[in-house]
């Protein structure tokens, strides 16, 4: 296997668990137990997506009570969809369509989700997100607002 570039990996869901599966070239260009990293891969998505399911539970928790949906509450699924993608990268895989899986995987909107992804990228850590600020003040310009937090200004 080249270890210069990422391979691609993809999972199917059984319910509560997961199959990882890589296309047919890459398996057979390997000397790897190919079985024992799949089964690995399958367990680092599946725990990831068990804790986004977690956070995202706390988000609609603020949703349904019509409370303020604090912004580093949305920035905290974006870490952990990095998490997730490093996670992976350190094996040595890509995760081939992560919008596809994540959309299947958490039940939300692509674009919803690349709005966090958004958020998390152009902000790099979550203390930079004053407390106080609300999901709403990002849902429109994102990108743009997000750039403009990671040097210091506040969307108002």
């Amino acid at each position: 296997m080249n270890n210069s570039e990422p391979l691609l990996v993809s999972f199917k869901s059984n319910g509560n668990s997961y199959t990882a599966y890589i296309p047919l070239n890459q398996f057979l260009e390997t000397d790897k137990d190919v079985e024992s990293i799949l089964k690995q891969l399958a367990k680092i998505y599946q725990n990831y997506i068990v804790l986004m399911r977690e956070n995202l539970a706390e988000i609609e928790n603020f949703r349904s009570t019509r409370k303020p949906l604090p912004a580093r509450l949305v920035w905290k699924l974006g870490g952990l969809i990095f998490k997730l993608t490093e996670s992976l990268e350190t094996e040595g895989f890509q995760i081939d369509g992560i919008y596809e899986h994540l959309v299947r995987d958490l039940q939300v909107k692509r674009k919803w989700l690349e709005k966090v992804i958004i958020l998390r990228r152009y902000v790099p850590k979550q203390n930079m997100i004053p407390e106080t600020l609300n999901w709403g003040r990002f849902e429109k310009g994102t990108r743009k607002k997000a750039e403009g937090m990671s040097k210091g200004i506040i969307p108002g």
